[in-house]
């Protein structure tokens, strides 16, 4: 059993979740891979302080952003940050097949670390708190939330706007933006401080770069770590596969939460790149970090595709059957054993437990008052979650009285599978206001 500190709050990267499942198959169950969420939450730069635990064996591994390395004198990885230069789902395929990435993480040298291999990861993007975020103009003078990065810093000061350095969770409303993937835009509830992502300006993808403390790396046999590697060069094109669908669904998402999503113009795009160039005339100085440029670049010019675009689809008129509130008040005795891999001693909190849906928004609200909201759809009689991971259930209506079943999730979810279906209590339909 391995452990693995998950510096990105409470959601395990899929990409990653992916990666452990392979190292599972590969190993046939003698490698199992253990995630520590909400490693260092709630620090303004986590992943240093990670790559620090890690290296001092507090857990056996750790993911984190390949931006953050230039922080600790590595800076293998600029060219696959150089800003607006990877900006599709397809170009980013390319650089990984052509082992470009592979070949970074050699530079990987921080003491008591050992660099395991690199996935790719989502496009980030401009988020306006108050307004689209679409030329350096818009950008001039505005603070922006960024991750742990000189690079970054750098290319957001030529972009005219001041970096700042906070929690991916911080309230925007005090700072002008933030660069974020659209995932964790949904994930981190940023529609309630901000409201516009510029659609077509993809800043940098954030690959995931995976880590061993070198004791955990020193105790493993030679096969085992062959596996660990082996297992992430197969999970590349599921890795792209699933940021490339956490925008697809993240984008509506976004838009019916109230978000715009507008493209920046082609002149727009120019004056971004232009204010850019003295961000790689510097790159350019570093002999290995010019040559991965010239290769990006290349593969950029063959490959052909513009930036990837997100932007608000039409709106559905279909109204679902779940549609309104549904409620039930919940006491010790009500909540029952559901059945799977784990064992609940106790239920979820009781009290007063509330499902909104609303407009594809499914808002579940817990009695101390925590929320939770999934994009949803249903058919027939299936129900389909879409946010943080995925889950599906069937669910039963009896008049004003509402029932869940057969859940089927992409990831371990016993605790939403007790919250919403182990009870005894089934929801009932609140009245309408009148």
């Amino acid at each position: 059993m391995l452990t693995l500190a998950n510096p990105g709050g409470a959601i395990e990267p899929p990409q990653l979740v992916a990666w452990a499942k392979r190292v599972d198959q590969l190993s046939k169950g003698t490698i199992r891979i253990r995630f520590r969420d909400q490693w260092r939450e709630g620090d303004a730069r986590p992943e240093l302080a990670t790559l620090d635990d890690i290296s001092k064996g507090k857990a056996d591994m750790a993911w984190v952003g390949a931006r953050a390395f230039d922080r600790v004198g590595v800076t293998d990885f600029q060219a696959l940050l150089a800003p607006m230069l990877v900006d599709s789902y397809e170009l980013e395929t390319k650089v990984f097949e052509a082992g470009i990435p592979a070949k970074m993480l050699g530079g990987v040298r921080t003491p008591g670390v050992v660099g395991i291999g690199v996935l790719p990861g989502p496009l980030s993007r401009l988020v306006g708190t108050r307004e689209p975020l679409v030329n350096p103009g818009a950008l001039k003078g505005k603070k922006i939330v960024s991750q742990d990065s000189a690079l970054m810093d750098e290319s957001l000061r030529a972009l005219g706007a001041t970096p700042v350095t906070a929690p991916p969770s911080t309230d925007l409303r005090s700072y002008g933006g933030i660069q974020m993937q659209l995932g964790a835009v949904v994930g981190r509830h940023h529609d309630r401080d901000a409201k516009y992502v510029t659609g077509n300006v993809d800043l940098w993808p954030r690959p995931l770069v995976v880590v061993m403390g070198k004791a955990a790396h020193d105790r493993l046999s030679p096969r085992q770590r062959t596996i660990l590697t082996k297992a992430l060069k197969q999970t590349v094109t599921r890795a792209v596969d699933v940021a490339r669908a956490e925008d697809r669904e993240s984008a509506p998402t976004l838009c019916r939460l109230g978000m715009k999503i507008p493209s920046a113009s082609s002149a727009d795009l120019k004056a971004m790149k232009s204010a850019l160039e003295p961000v790689y005339a510097r790159l350019r100085k570093d002999t290995r970090t010019a040559d991965w440029l010239e290769q990006i670049e290349y593969l950029k010019n063959t490959t052909g595709v513009g930036p990837d675009t997100a932007s608000c689809p039409g709106t559905s008129t279909t109204t679902s059957p779940l549609e309104g509130r549904w409620t039930r008040t919940m006491a010790d005795g009500d909540w029952r054993h559901w059945p799977g891999d784990e064992t609940w001693t106790e239920g979820p909190p009781n009290g007063t437990w509330t499902l909104d849906f609303e407009n594809g928004i499914l808002t579940k609200t817990d009695p101390v008052g925590e929320t939770e909201r999934w994009p949803y759809q249903t058919f027939r009689d299936r129900i389909h979650l879409a946010g943080s991971f995925t889950l599906d259930a069937t669910f039963r209506l009896d008049g004003d009285r509402l029932t869940f079943d057969n859940f089927d999730c992409t990831e371990d979810c016993g605790g939403y599978a007790v919250t919403f279906g182990g009870s005894k209590q089934p929801w009932v339909k609140a009245p309408v206001a009148r």
